[in-house]
């Protein structure tokens, strides 16, 4: 099973360009169909929309020349409307966004344009915080894990894809709270033979104590390029007794990173 339609969406921001690129990518190794979608607010200017469309027509010129299915979708109106709606008239598979600068994931209220998109778009959504553009290709991806790698089929789905579109390393991160704990849990070691039957490289690694800072100490000593998290499945009371370490490390990561949330 593979992608067959990707979304890409495109805004004023250069980071969503490095964000399309990433659905680029994806489209050519899966064969896949692409569209760059972008949404202009009712009233917005006229030099962030001339912005837009700009990237837009970079983004389509580069994926016309590597032979991928690709065309334009521009709409007037709020996104978090226009876009889960177009996604399911599409039917697509995938859908990527950028974060924009203002924008945190976790965040208290959760009333921002990601926090709704995570509740409404029907396909699998990846969300991305782009943190640096100076490496568009990640060469060793950090994927943390906990005991049970949950939403098995549609996560390895989506990370083989990426790893193989980029040939790219796979490193599962186990982390644990108990410290005596010893050696991978079954899930994950599964995770890591379905990854190597696939031809992508993968290496297992632990580590213990604070989630969130475990995960940045580990891309930054591994000099990791590219972090992928699960969304979490917290509900508010348990955010604000136990924390939410997808949300600290989006906020800050130190490499570029993707909140993957499979379809539901």
């Amino acid at each position: 099973m593979s992608y067959r339609k990707i979304f890409s969406v495109v805004n004023e921001h250069t980071a969503s360009t490095v964000t399309s690129r990433y659905a680029i990518s994806m489209a050519a190794s899966c064969k896949a169909e692409l569209r760059l979608y972008a949404a202009h607010d009712e009233g917005s200017k006229e030099s962030t929309s001339l912005h837009t469309d700009r990237h837009m027509v970079h983004l389509f010129t580069a994926a016309s020349d590597l032979g991928i299915s690709v065309s334009r979708i521009t709409e007037i109106g709020n996104i978090n409307n226009l876009l889960p709606k177009k996604v399911q008239t599409e039917k697509a598979d995938l859908v990527l966004y950028p974060l924009t600068p203002d924008e945190r994931y976790g965040a208290a209220l959760q009333q921002q344009t990601v926090h709704r998109l995570l509740r409404t778009i029907r396909s699998d959504l990846a969300i991305m915080r782009v943190i640096t553009m100076a490496k568009p290709h990640p060469r060793h991806i950090l994927v943390p894990l906990g005991s049970v790698a949950g939403d098995k089929g549609r996560r390895l789905m989506f990370i083989s894809e990426l790893a193989r579109s980029f040939h790219s390393e796979v490193i599962l991160f186990h982390l644990s709270a108990e410290r005596g704990a010893k050696g991978m849990p079954d899930d994950i070691i599964e995770f890591g033979i379905q990854l190597h039957k696939q031809q992508i490289a993968v290496i297992e690694r632990h580590g213990r104590g604070d989630i969130g800072k475990s995960i940045i100490f580990e891309a930054i000593t591994r000099h990791n390029d590219l972090i992928v998290l699960g969304a979490t499945g917290r509900c508010t009371i348990r955010r604000l007794f136990f924390g939410n370490p997808a949300g600290d490390v989006m906020h800050q990561p130190p490499c570029n990173a993707i909140l993957f949330r499979p379809a539901p």
